[in-house]
């Protein structure tokens, strides 16, 4: 592909890309909101979407989604992951006619595999509205343009790779010290390591993240 080519991380902004036909690869919630900010900008944007997505309003009929999530929780996952589904089609209706299929795991599940469903702050009425186009996986690319699985070929002007991020860490921490889950742990306590955040809970992440700091705080008092 001889067009412009990024990684998500170097994305700043939607100016260079106006009026121009943009491919961006993978809908987490960078990708979505990235294509997004595309569409409001004036680009004519696509995403590819590999895999099934979950994806989850910022608000369940008025109620903040973390709110839903703490309210579940005590719930077995089993019956949360079935719950969830019908809520959500009521919520934002059918999607698989857009192009975005559910996956077979359960959002729970998924979550806890470390795969944060995508929160929608908009992307999914542009969609709608035709505004963002879906496409699926990528075959291979040509000169100009992509090739999807489905045999549709598109020229762009650009790509841009929403494609995940390697965590910082593995730059300074031996494998065995790499985490897990965050907070406070045994092994952590021993060495005085502490990583808060490293965790995404169906709770909300910020909520988490006091608590575990909290827990670190109370961890470091106790040792003295």
């Amino acid at each position: 592909f001889k067009g412009k080519v990024l990684h998500s991380a170097d994305y700043t902004e939607a100016a260079p890309f106006i009026d121009r036909k943009v491919l961006v690869v993978g809908m987490g919630n960078t990708g979505a909101e990235i294509a997004l900010d595309l569409a409001e900008s004036g680009a004519d944007p696509t995403l590819s979407v590999r895999k099934g997505v979950h994806i989850v309003p910022r608000q369940l009929f008025g109620v903040p989604i973390q709110m839903v999530g703490i309210a579940s929780r005590p719930m077995p996952q089993g019956l949360n992951d079935r719950m969830f589904p019908i809520i959500l089609d009521l919520a934002l209706g059918k999607l698989e006619k857009y192009g975005l299929v559910r996956p077979k795991e359960g959002i729970l599940k998924q979550i806890d595999a470390g795969r944060i469903p995508v929160i929608d702050v908009g992307t999914v009425a542009a969609i709608k509205a035709g505004r963002i186009k879906v496409a699926p996986d990528i075959k291979r690319f040509g000169e100009r343009g992509a090739t999807f699985v489905d045999g549709r070929q598109e020229d762009f002007d650009a790509v841009i790779l929403a494609t995940g991020y390697r965590p910082a860490y593995d730059k300074f921490l031996p494998a065995e010290l790499r985490p897990q889950k965050s907070g406070v742990n045994a092994r952590a306590s021993e060495l005085g390591l502490y990583l808060v955040g490293f965790h995404n809970p169906v709770t909300g992440l910020l909520r988490e993240i006091g608590l575990e700091a909290m827990a670190v705080a109370a961890d470091i008092e106790k040792r003295g």
